[in-house]
């Protein structure tokens, strides 16, 4: 009986350890918390650039919040801004949308003389090229054409006449938006001369149809695709998802603006500046509701009239985790540490993915990232309105980013 009862007793105590064993486990994994926390804000106050603005998200794709440090005041994002038009266009063209330039020419024109206009209309590929052109105004010679009696018109009516963002400094080299753009040149016209790119496009054409052997006798000019004209090349860009790993992994502006404009004609039949943002707006109230407070008005991040919040920025990183294709989806288009774009010389010893942001003054990183024992965390830090060099600031967030790594 003795035996028996101590046999009891000793199988309690045993489970009674065990049961607060397993609670102490889960407390350290479901609440990482306070002491974690404690110490990040502690990291992040002592070590912040002197006089600047920071705030910090970190929180497990789970739900577990692990720091927030000025996570719902607004800061000036940068190039965090292309995580939302990138994220916008995934949703409303889809990974696999392809751009359209399209080269039409007299119905019934016959070889070896176009009697009319070439007319070239397209719907804003940020990705075109001369060499691209070039490979394909080869048909016109394979063709046996040797002569077009008419003008080049570039039609461009698919995007407004607004060919910089809202906000942008005018001395910064800001990119040309328009319906069509030649991804070398995107940089060398003035806003106030709103057909320079498309002229200069199609003088492009020009000379290459003419290297090829072919007369043109009109002029270049900017005009419309009008009835009694047929397709004959259509030039394809490479998948949506292509561009949008340039322009976050390589911080591309006019990829990116592009690419905010190509949303606003996909929705509102104009890719303008109001409908591209209108289209923002009604997906940010969407993921954050009426009130949240933000502002985007470019796609680039360009503008300094920008405002967005730590929290925004990592919630919207999970929303992409979650619902377009985890880590191989929508995140798989941010950086990887120590090996692409802005990401090259940085993390490279641990697993993570990231956006960076950079101004006069701002410095912003964010991205997921996997931690020494298999969490995945998302997590944003913006630092705003510093003095210091900005590479003493990127190794602050670095910091911050491998001590989540190490302790959690």
């Amino acid at each position: 009986m003795w035996s028996k009862v101590s046999t009891n007793s000793s199988n309690s105590r045993k489970l009674c350890c065990n049961v607060t064993l397993v609670l102490s486990l889960l407390f350290l994994v479901i609440l990482p918390s306070s002491s974690l926390a404690q110490e990040l804000y502690k990291l992040i106050e002592q070590k912040a650039p002197a006089n600047s603005f920071v705030g910090a998200y970190f929180v497990d794709v789970d739900g577990t919040v692990l720091v927030e440090y000025n996570a719902h005041k607004l800061f000036t994002p940068a190039s965090l801004t292309k995580i939302f038009t990138t994220l916008l266009a995934w949703e409303v063209l889809g990974p696999d949308f392809k751009y359209t330039t399209t080269f039409y020419i007299p119905v019934g024109s016959t070889r070896p003389v176009i009697k009319g206009n070439l007319v070239i209309k397209a719907n804003g590929d940020p990705s075109m090229s001369v060499d691209i052109l070039r490979q394909n105004l080869k048909k016109f010679k394979d063709d046996g054409y040797t002569r077009i009696e008419g003008n080049i018109v570039v039609d461009n009516s698919f995007f407004s006449t607004e060919r910089w963002g809202i906000g942008w400094e005018w001395d910064y080299k800001n990119p040309y938006i328009d319906a069509l753009v030649l991804r070398e040149y995107v940089t060398s016209f003035s806003a106030n001369d709103k057909n320079a790119m498309a002229l200069f496009y199609g003088g492009q054409v020009k000379q290459i149809l003419t290297s090829y052997g072919i007369e043109v006798t009109g002029q270049v000019i900017v005009g419309k695709l009008t009835s009694g004209y047929t397709e004959y090349i259509s030039i394809k860009s490479a998948p949506l998802k292509s561009l949008v790993d340039v322009a976050n992994k390589f911080s591309s502006n006019s990829y990116a603006e592009q690419i905010f404009r190509t949303v606003g004609l996909r929705l509102y039949n104009l890719g303008s500046t109001q409908n591209s943002i209108r289209a923002m707006d009604n997906f940010v109230k969407r993921l954050f509701g009426e009130s949240y407070s933000y502002r985007i008005v470019d796609g680039c991040g360009l503008s300094t009239y920008n405002l967005l919040t730590p929290y925004m920025v990592t919630q919207a990183l999970v929303y992409a985790y979650k619902n377009h294709g985890g880590l191989d989806g929508f995140i798989s288009t941010l950086a990887l540490g120590g090996k692409e774009g802005t990401m090259e010389k940085r993390l490279g010893d641990i697993f993570v993915r990231a956006k960076t942001g950079t101004l006069q003054g701002v410095s912003n990183i964010a991205g997921i990232m996997r931690t020494k024992t298999g969490r995945l965390i998302a997590f944003c830090i913006m630092v705003n309105n510093f003095t210091a060099p900005t590479y003493t600031v990127m190794a602050y967030h670095d910091e911050i980013i491998r001590y989540v790594w190490n302790n959690y």
